[in-house]
């Protein structure tokens, strides 16, 4: 029988050790390789406008290898800027020394901020612009969400004129505004979320909105296609609804006066209440769905569809269909 020849002991850790070295130099090599194409998800940059005002808008100039990232400005940064990539997010510090400005010097400035294609966040700071120069737009399918957002924006000569301008396709996400002057219009959307007070809200051209959580308005005015439904408690002072245009209200909202006018529909739902005046022009649709309407006046209008399913007007109930535009019974 044939002796079996063991290979020493040394010559095989040798080999076992080469082994292991390459097979962890070929880990470390993809390692860097899966670092290098793979972006981390967030990264936050602080921008110190105090020490140079341009420092935010050669910040979002730049290119970075993340996601998503977060501007915390301090100080008053220099505008306008444009923001067309997506996963940008700009915040006030936790001083709230933040803002943007557009000087008055500034020349042919549309907007203080443009948002075109892309998904951005604004949080919590002042904008501050010249007459006739909007607050911020989005427009070309970009997505804003915009929180406690302030601005002193207001027309110069041109009317109509908005703060905030959501446009061509574009959805913005609003929350904790006061006063503010919103413009949606080319298809596009606005849900206003919470904390919403004393906003004017224009939407025109099949464009959308919808308010959410006790929000209240000075006016929305729709048009053209739009629509618009006050949901969950929110409320409007001056309602008016052209040419098409559609409005609804529902789950306990309420409206003040109403304006109606050139083919155009008005429905309230869920225990929802409109107190008026109102005036009625044109071929309108006016639906009450277990609702209520005050100071209601009976108008003659053969070619509209006027009427109301277990709703009470002027304080009288009518179950059913039976209530068909009287004032009383």
């Amino acid at each position: 029988m044939k002796s079996i020849r063991l290979a020493p002991l040394g010559v095989v850790a040798t080999c076992l050790c080469s082994t292991v070295s390459v097979a962890h130099e070929a880990t470390k090599i993809a390692d860097d390789q899966h670092t290098s194409h793979w972006p981390l998800k967030q990264i936050t940059k602080e921008i110190r406008c105090t020490d140079n005002p341009h420092a935010l808008r050669n910040a979002l100039n730049k290119t970075y290898q993340s996601q998503n990232v977060r501007f915390v400005i301090s100080g008053e940064c220099r505008g306008p800027i444009k923001i067309q990539r997506s996963g940008i997010e700009i915040i006030n510090d936790s001083g709230l020394s933040g803002s943007l400005r557009v000087r008055a010097k500034d020349k042919g400035v549309g907007s203080a901020i443009l948002i075109e294609s892309s998904s951005v966040k604004l949080d919590n700071f002042n904008i501050d612009v010249p007459n006739g120069v909007v607050a911020v737009e989005a427009k070309a399918n970009a997505t804003l969400t915009l929180n406690h957002v302030t601005t002193n924006a207001k027309a110069a000569e041109q009317t109509p004129f908005y703060q905030f301008v959501v446009t061509d396709n574009s959805t913005a996400y609003l929350s904790e505004l006061s006063g503010n002057t919103v413009g949606i219009y080319n298809s596009s959307y606005a849900n206003f979320i919470e904390d919403c007070d004393q906003i004017k809200v224009d939407v025109y051209d099949t464009s959308a909105g919808y308010s959410k959580s006790e929000n209240h308005f000075r006016s929305v005015q729709v048009a053209g296609n739009g629509y618009f439904l006050a949901d969950d408690e929110s409320h409007i002072n001056l309602l008016m609804v052209w040419s098409k245009g559609a409005a609804e209200i529902n789950n306990e909202s309420s409206v003040g006066e109403l304006q109606m006018g050139g083919q155009s529909l008005f429905a309230a739902y869920k225990s929802s209440t409109i107190s008026g005046p109102y005036s009625l022009w044109g071929n309108v649709v006016f639906e009450l769905e277990h609702s209520k309407a005050y100071n209601w006046k009976a108008v003659t209008k053969p070619n509209s569809i006027i009427a109301g399913h277990n709703a009470t007007v002027n304080g009288v109930f009518y179950p059913d269909w039976q209530w068909t535009g009287q004032d009383s019974k």
